[in-house]
């Protein structure tokens, strides 16, 4: 009977900590701040020629709803470009980044680097030139 209990015990005491450990990191800005830096250096960019020496967490903002959060991170890359660039000509040149993730709730909702790379997608934003904005007045 003894060994029962304690096993429940056990059980118990192990949920608790599971539950504890999932608000932590998708409720609290330090645990989306990780959640953030293992989507960058994950991310083919930073993958490709990312220096980590260079890595660093820039600005935090505290975002509309309460559990949302946007970070900056800064790094630069051994060359020119984004994604992966195997198999492609690219200009050996240290080439400084800023990337932008938005999660709400350790989920990713938006990642943009330099305000041209759709992190997620993997492709170029689309952004709508001057010229044809100017065209639609």
């Amino acid at each position: 009977m003894k060994r029962i209990k304690l096993l429940l015990i056990t059980i118990v005491f192990v949920i608790i900590a599971l539950n504890i450990a999932y608000f932590t990191l998708n409720y609290t800005k330090e645990g989306n701040a990780l959640i953030a830096t293992k989507f960058i250096k994950n991310e083919a960019t930073y993958k490709f020629d990312g220096i980590s020496e260079t890595f660093k967490l820039s600005e935090t903002i505290r975002s509309q709803c309460q559990y949302c959060w946007e970070f900056t991170f800064e790094y630069q890359s051994m060359n020119s470009g984004y994604g992966d660039r195997n198999n492609t000509s690219v200009d050996a040149v240290i080439t400084n980044h800023s990337a932008k993730i938005a999660l709400e709730k350790g989920n990713i909702q938006s990642a943009v680097l330099d305000n041209t790379w759709d992190m997620k997608a993997q492709k170029p934003l689309n952004v709508v030139p001057r010229e044809s904005r100017r065209s639609r007045r």
